[in-house]
């Protein structure tokens, strides 16, 4: 079998490098609530719980004992069991993206499984989500006491594929856990792209997102200190892991802290891990045996008191744990013991609830404008009232201003602001709690347009978009780059691209001359110019009963002098000021030719 070498190349994930601080009064409360429940529950040893929210940050409480004297500790490693699922499916999701495989391939085109109670034809999607009608022996002997009674030694794969019984169902017919699903998708993610799926967990997961506290057992060297294992009152923890972790293989043998764990279910479900079109392959959710839960890859959709959540369980011979996240408030909840059995899954669902009931709930849709131009002013955006919450913050996009408290704010769009998210988010005296966003798009303003005026010939310097304005408002169908008075008035223009409209154009005042303002080709030369007193005009033929007009910058004409004949003509500057006009030499109600004129001092 052909086996392909891959380069995996995947970008750097953003983590919570800002500071953020977890409201005090949530964090007493939460570690009250570790306290007073897992002293009421005799078979927890100790327990370490972490909670993640949005705009908080992480905190993390400990309670109860590694062993006799020795205190539970924030950074204390502990088994994560069955939460190495989600690492899996992840990895397997990423390997898709990168085209290694298909999570629609068969199992055959990758491996070969000599044992015939496994199908061929499973494919790695079915691994992934549980359909595949594997059975599961870890929790039933003799192999459950083979695993047991060697705990040093190492169990290979296919030794332990030997030990799979008569499936459970046909395949994709029906729904079942079993921990041998994770351990051929293992061996298909290694088969596929020649790594190891403990190297790609690390180089593409683990190493990313900085959680150097957490390790994949048996594959990876121990790291940190771990917290003594409890299996019922027996401290289990000089006892090897080799034989379990070997024959458990990615069904459950990874190690990590709470914080880290909330931390990798904010990353992952913030969209910094996967694509969108892989996170709707994750949360895929299809129906099993118990009708409150149904199950992803490597992720449960399941329901505690009425509360719905995503998340996993795990058990292992000396930890348990629990992750929980609300795919609303987009708050993570891990919980982890040093004992199996141990009832502390109902200790990380209350702390769940007291985030839930006391936080900024969650929040409805952002309404207002998605599109708007750069320089629009008092646009106003609003949100229902988010539960809980007594105040509001707003965020929004770079040069776009306003400020609120409430569940409304009106925004000024700048020159120069840019697209992005406004962003609101409820505050109390928890802190800050449920949130919305919407993704604004703005669109550029176009530059004013500059106007002239050739007779009664206005003109734009830009080519389209252009609409023309008097002083009555918008001259009707007046949109080309030129427009031709018919009267005396103010006269400037406005440009709209992309239904974005420009500020106005400079203000011409043109008086209509009722002559045609075709130009015969004449030529006409002035000198000097500029001119302080007087200047010549010299034209190509001989001017008959010609006038001249002179016009200022605004269009108005200043001066008309009439009854020119000849080839040239002298103008005296009079009492004209000092700057730009236009001259405009007209015969036989023609005007003949144009020039720009200029008087210095």
């Amino acid at each position: 079998m052909k086996k392909i070498i891959l380069i995996l190349t995947f970008a750097c994930f953003i983590t919570h490098a800002k500071a953020q601080t977890f409201n005090p009064l949530l964090a007493a409360m939460l570690q009250d609530t570790l306290n007073t429940y897992v002293s009421q529950i005799s078979n927890i040893k100790g327990m370490s719980a972490s909670v993640f929210i949005p705009g908080q940050g992480v905190w993390t409480g400990v309670t109860g004992n590694s062993y006799s004297g020795k205190p539970i500790t924030k950074d204390m490693r502990f088994g994560i069991a069955s939460n190495t699922k989600l690492f899996v499916g992840v990895m397997m999701l990423k390997l898709a993206e990168s085209k290694v495989f298909s999570l629609d391939d068969s199992i055959k085109k990758w491996v070969t499984i000599a044992n015939p109670n496994i199908s061929p034809n499973i494919t790695i999607r079915q691994l992934l989500n549980h359909t595949s009608g594997v059975s599961d022996p870890f929790s039933v002997s003799p192999w459950f006491d083979t695993i047991r009674l060697n705990p040093t030694r190492v169990f290979t794969p296919n030794e332990v594929l030997g030990w799979i019984g008569t499936p459970l169902f046909p395949v994709g017919t029906s729904w079942q856990y079993s921990n041998t699903n994770y351990l051929i998708a293992g061996m298909v993610a290694q088969s596929a792209s020649g790594v190891s799926l403990a190297k790609l967990i690390r180089d593409s997961i683990l190493n990313p997102l900085n959680m150097d506290s957490t390790f994949i057992d048996f594959e990876e060297p121990t790291n940190g200190t771990l917290a003594h294992r409890w299996w019922n009152t027996i401290d289990y923890h000089d006892t090897s892991r080799v034989g379990l972790n070997s024959s458990l293989g990615y069904a459950g043998n990874i190690f990590s802290t709470s914080s880290e764990m909330v931390v990798w279910y904010d990353a992952l479900f913030s969209g910094k891990v996967l694509s969108k079109k892989s996170m709707e392959e994750l949360t895929s959710f299809v129906y099993t045996v118990n009708p409150i839960l149904s199950y992803g890859l490597g992720l449960s959709r399941d329901v505690t008191q009425g509360l719905p959540y995503w998340g996993h369980g795990g058990s292992t011979w000396g930890y348990k744990s629990k992750m929980m996240y609300d795919s609303c408030l987009k708050v993570a909840v891990g919980g982890f013991a040093n004992s199996f059995p141990a009832g502390m899954d109902g200790v990380t669902f209350l702390l769940y609830r007291v985030v839930k009931n006391h936080i900024p709930g969650c929040s409805g849709a952002i309404v207002g404008e998605t599109v708007v131009c750069q320089g629009a002013n008092d646009i106003t955006y609003t949100i229902p009232p988010i539960p809980n919450a007594s105040s509001y913050v707003w965020s929004l996009p770079a040069g776009v201003a306003g400020t609120s408290t409430t569940n409304t704010i009106t925004a000024n769009f700048g020159a120069i602001a840019n697209s992005g998210l406004i962003k609101v988010t409820g505050l109390n005296t928890y802190g800050l709690g449920g949130s919305a966003e919407l993704y604004i798009t703005i669109k550029p303003k176009p530059g004013a347009p500059v106007i002239t005026q050739n007779g009664n010939i206005l003109s734009s310097n830009v080519s389209v978009g252009n609409q023309w304005y008097n002083s009555a408002g918008k001259i009707v169908g007046a949109t080309n780059a030129s427009y031709t008075i018919t009267s005396s008035d103010s006269f400037y223009c406005l440009v709209t691209l992309d239904a974005c409209s420009s500020e106005r154009s400079n203000v011409i005042y043109a008086l209509y001359s009722g002559l045609n303002a075709q130009s015969n080709g004449y030529e006409l030369r002035i000198y000097p110019n500029p001119f302080q007193s007087q200047t010549t005009l010299e034209t190509s033929i001989e001017m008959k009963d010609a006038r001249v007009m002179l016009s200022n910058c605004y269009g108005q004409i200043v001066k008309e002098i009439q009854g020119i004949n000849g080839h040239t003509f002298t103008l005296n500057r009079s009492d004209l000021p000092i700057g730009l006009y236009f001259i405009q030499l007209v015969q036989a109600e023609k005007i003949i030719a144009t020039k720009k004129l200029m008087i210095n001092n």
